[in-house]
C-alpha cells in the first residue's frame, strides 16, 4: 500500500459514514482504510463495513485519541498516514491529489494542506504564530509512516494537541514539510479542541515551553488564545440573547 487512512471511533454512527464515503466506492488503488475503534455499541463498524467492506476493523480499548491513533497507524501497511476523524470528510478530488503531490515529491515527509470549515477555507498559519511551520492541521496532513515509527508516534501524555507536539519533534528531528495550497479536508467544529479552549490554550504553552519557546512568547499566545474563547464566547451569548 502506498497510502493508509486511520479513522478514530466510539459510537459515531451518526457520523462516520460521510467519512466512509468521502473516500469513494472502491478504494483508491493502493490507499487502504483503517478503522480503529474503541468497543462502539451503536453499529459504527457496520456502517463502515457496508460502504468500505476492504475497511481494516481494529477493535480495542484504548487511552484517548492519541493512544488510539497510535494504535491505528501502528496497523498500517502504507508509506504514508492519513487521520481522517469521524465527523470530517475528505473534499472531492482531495486524496487523488495528495497521491499525486507525494509521488511527485517523494522527499517530502510531512505533505499538508488546507481545510474548508463551514464553507470557508482555512490555510495554515504563517509566520511567528506557525510556531516555525508546524502549525499545520493534522486532519489534512500526510505523514511518513516511518517518520510516526522513529520518533514513537503521538505522546499520549498530552490528551489535546499531541499533534503539535509530533510535528514539533518531526521538525527538529530535520523532518521535510511540504505544503499544498489545497482544500483537502472538510473539518467539522465540535471536538475537544474547539470545545475545551481554555484546557487547549494551556496544553499549548506548555508544550511549546518544551520545545525551547520563550516564556513571553508562550504567555503571550496563552493569553491572545484566552482572549480568543471569551470573545467567542460573548459573541456565541449576544447571538444568543
Amino acid at each position: 500500500m502506498f497510502l493508509s487512512i486511520v479513522t478514530v471511533t466510539k459510537n459515531a454512527a451518526d457520523t462516520v459514514a460521510h467519512a466512509a464515503e468521502s473516500l469513494g466506492r472502491p478504494l483508491p488503488e493502493d490507499v487502504e482504510y483503517i478503522l480503529k475503534d474503541a468497543g462502539s455499541t451503536d453499529g459504527t463498524c457496520e456502517v463502515v463495513r457496508g460502504i468500505q467492506p476492504d475497511a481494516v476493523v481494529v477493535q480495542s480499548p484504548d487511552r484517548g485519541i492519541y493512544d488510539a491513533m497510535n494504535q491505528g497507524w501502528a496497523r498500517a501497511s502504507g508509506d504514508y498516514v492519513m487521520f481522517l476523524n469521524a465527523d470530517d470528510r475528505y473534499l472531492p478530488g482531495a486524496l487523488e491529489e495528495i497521491v499525486r503531490e507525494l509521488r511527485a515529491h517523494p522527499d517530502a515527509d510531512i505533505l499538508h494542506g488546507c481545510i474548508r470549515v463551514n464553507g470557508r477555507k482555512f490555510s495554515p498559519a504563517r509566520g511567528m504564530a506557525s510556531f516555525h511551520g508546524v502549525r499545520i492541521f493534522h486532519p489534512a496532513s500526510a505523514i511518513r509512516r516511518s517518520l510516526l515509527e522513529r520518533l514513537g508516534g503521538f505522546d499520549v501524555q498530552w490528551k489535546i494537541c499531541a499533534d503539535l507536539d509530533f510535528f514539533l519533534r518531526a521538525k527538529e528531528s530535520g523532518a521535510l514539510f511540504r505544503f499544498v495550497d489545497r482544500e483537502i479536508t472538510d473539518f467539522a467544529l465540535g471536538g475537544v479542541s474547539t470545545v475545551r479552549r481554555q484546557e487547549t490554550a494551556s496544553e499549548v504553552r506548555r508544550i511549546l515551553l518544551k520545545h525551547g519557546f520563550g516564556r513571553v512568547f508562550a504567555d503571550g499566545y496563552y493569553l491572545s488564545a484566552r482572549l480568543r474563547a471569551c470573545a467567542a464566547r460573548a459573541v456565541k451569548l449576544v447571538k444568543g440573547s
